[in-house]
C-alpha cells in the first residue's frame, strides 16, 4: 500500500478503481489511465482486500497510485463471499470514496478501459453545474457473450445518445462533485450502492446528467454463460432488495407479480439500443437469444429479492 500525503485542497481529481476482475485488469486499466494524469493535482485509489491481495503487488509498478488495503470488510466478511461478490464490490467502492480528497471524484472498474482522453473529458463535463455526471460505456470485446452482457448491463449508455438529464448513470463511468458525496455519505459510508445514492439525490431535487464525452470500454475476458447468468440473478436480487426496503408490502407484491414480464420488456429495450448503436443484423440476432436467457435470470433474482425485504450487506 502506498501513501500520498498532499494537502486535500491541492487535489482537483480523485479516481476510484473498483477491483472486479483482478490484478491483470487493474494493471491494464492503470497503464491506460496514469499517462493521462498530473499526479500533483490528481490521485488514483485502488481499494483491495484479502480476497484480491495480489492487486497490492502492483504498487511497485505504479508507485504514484494509492493501493489501499481494506483491513475491516465489515458485513462483506463472509465465507460465502464468492457467492455474493456484490458485497465486496460495494465495500471496495465505499472504502475508496472514503479515501478521496479531490473536488471531483470519479469512479470506474478495472475491467472498464478508459478512453485516451477520459480524464480530460471528465473535467470538461464537470464545468457544467451538475453534481453527478455519468459517461458513455462501450462494449470492448466483440463476442456473443460479451455483447449480451453488455446490452443487459450498459446498452443505454452506448453512443450515440443525446446528452442530458437521466434516470440512471452507471458507477462504471461517473464522477461526482464533492458536495454530492458529502450529502449522501450516511448512505454510502459502509457500502456504496449506486441506486440508493442516486435515488437520494433525485429525491433531493438533484439532477443525474448523462454526458457522451467521457468514455470507457467494457473488456471482460473468459466470460461464460454460467458466470454471466449467476451475476444476473444476483444483481436482480440486489436491485429488488434495495427497492423493497423503500416501499410497502403491497408494492412489493405488485413488483414481484410483474417480474415475469421483465425479460421481453427488457429485451425489447436492448434491441432498441442495438439498433441505435447500429449493430449489424447478424450481431443482433446472435446476441438477442443469449441476452434473453440472462434477462430471465435477472427476473428470477428480482422475484426473490422483493420478498427478502431489505438489502443484504
Amino acid at each position: 500500500m502506498t501513501e500520498h500525503r498532499v494537502d486535500g485542497s491541492e487535489i482537483c481529481l480523485s479516481i476510484v478503481i473498483t477491483v472486479v476482475s483482478g490484478k491483470r485488469a487493474v494493471a491494464e486499466n492503470l497503464a491506460g489511465l496514469c499517462p493521462q494524469l498530473d499526479f500533483d493535482s490528481s490521485e488514483v485509489i485502488v481499494p483491495f482486500d484479502k480476497w484480491s491481495a495480489d492487486v497490492g503487488e502492483l504498487a511497485a509498478e505504479f508507485p504514484q497510485v494509492n493501493f489501499h488495503f481494506i483491513e475491516d470488510l465489515g458485513a462483506a466478511e463472509s465465507k460465502e463471499i464468492s457467492s455474493h461478490q456484490h458485497r465486496l464490490y460495494d465495500r471496495r467502492r465505499s472504502a475508496g470514496l472514503s479515501q478521496c480528497r479531490g473536488q471531483i471524484i470519479a469512479m470506474t472498474e478495472d475491467q472498464a478501459q478508459p478512453a485516451d482522453d477520459w480524464v480530460t473529458q471528465i473535467l470538461a463535463a464537470h464545468e457544467q453545474p451538475y453534481l453527478a455526471i455519468g459517461g458513455a460505456v462501450e462494449n470492448g470485446v466483440d463476442e456473443v457473450m460479451n455483447r449480451a452482457v453488455y446490452f443487459c448491463d450498459f446498452g443505454r449508455y452506448g453512443r450515440p445518445f443525446e446528452p442530458g438529464p437521466a434516470k440512471y448513470i452507471s458507477d462504471v463511468n461517473l464522477a461526482y462533485k464533492r458536495e454530492a458525496l458529502e450529502f449522501t455519505k450516511s448512505i454510502w459510508k459502509d457500502a456504496y450502492h449506486e441506486t440508493t445514492v442516486h435515488w437520494a439525490m433525485l429525491a433531493n431535487g438533484q439532477t443525474l446528467y448523462l454526458d457522451d464525452r467521457p468514455v470507457v470500454f467494457q473488456k471482460r475476458r473468459q466470460l461464460t454463460l454460467f458466470r454471466a447468468l449467476g451475476e444476473r440473478v444476483e444483481w436482480g436480487r440486489v436491485f429488488a432488495e434495495t427497492r423493497a426496503a423503500k416501499v410497502g408490502r403491497l408494492l412489493r407484491v405488485i413488483y414481484a407479480a410483474g417480474s415475469p414480464l421483465l425479460p421481453p420488456l427488457m429485451l425489447y429495450r436492448g434491441f432498441r439500443n442495438m439498433r441505435r448503436q447500429r449493430l449489424t443484423a447478424g450481431r443482433m440476432f446472435s446476441t438477442l437469444p443469449v441476452a434473453f436467457v440472462l434477462l430471465c435470470g435477472w427476473s428470477c433474482g428480482e422475484f426473490v429479492g422483493y420478498f427478502a425485504r431489505a438489502p443484504r450487506q
